[in-house]
């Protein structure tokens, strides 16, 4: 009981995570704030904003797990790989606020990250499923998502198909809608596993 209601919460912040991701992009695109180069007020706070929001969908992800939604060794490896790799440009993310370049060879941290990031996802839809501990759409949407991160966003990055900003707008929002999907299925399957049988009449 203890674990579906801790998957529950963490359910709730992966949805907040991926709602407040749809709002920095927006405010990215809406007020040309792309960093590095972006200053004043509102692009300090849109890229506050942007961690936390990170951070609430690293922090979502590990409700798979609590939620049961993974087993063995494999499937924790891969959930774990993608919040290593959030948390990668997470650090990567403060220190370009902080240094305001984007020059340094510390900044490798974004490729590597990206590259955990997508391989854990990938990996972590896959678990998901093959696991059947979910029913239902809840079992599919982390592979779902993983399909679009790849297809519609990191395949076409590197072909070059978005250009040197790489992808924005409705592409990034449709992600961020599938990341708040990911923390929904993690919510609603730890409800089906608290809700208490109506009595028969």
């Amino acid at each position: 009981m203890q674990n579906t209601l801790l998957a529950r919460k963490l359910g709730i912040v992966g949805m907040i995570g991926g709602a407040l991701w749809a709002v920095v992009n927006i405010l990215e695109v809406s007020f040309d704030l792309f960093p590095p180069n972006g200053s004043g007020s509102l692009y300090v706070t849109n890229q506050i904003l942007a961690l936390a929001a990170l951070t609430a969908i690293a922090v979502g992800y590990l409700g798979i797990i609590r939620g049961g939604g993974v087993e063995g060794r494999f499937g924790k490896t891969a959930v774990w790989l993608f919040v290593v790799g959030n948390g990668l440009i997470i650090v990567g993310g403060l220190l370009a606020l902080l240094l305001r370049a984007d020059d340094s060879p510390i900044f490798l941290v974004f490729p590597i990250g990206s590259l955990l990031m997508d391989l854990g996802a990938l990996l972590t839809g896959i678990a998901v499923v093959r696991a059947k501990r979910w029913n239902g759409w809840q079992r599919w949407m982390p592979l779902i998502y993983a399909a679009y991160l790849l297809l519609a966003i990191e395949i076409p990055f590197i072909m070059g198909v978005f250009g040197e900003g790489g992808p924005v707008g409705l592409v990034e929002v449709i992600q961020d809608f599938g990341l708040f999907m990911v923390g929904l299925a993690v919510y609603t399957v730890a409800g089906l596993e608290t809700a208490v049988p109506a009595p028969i009449a």
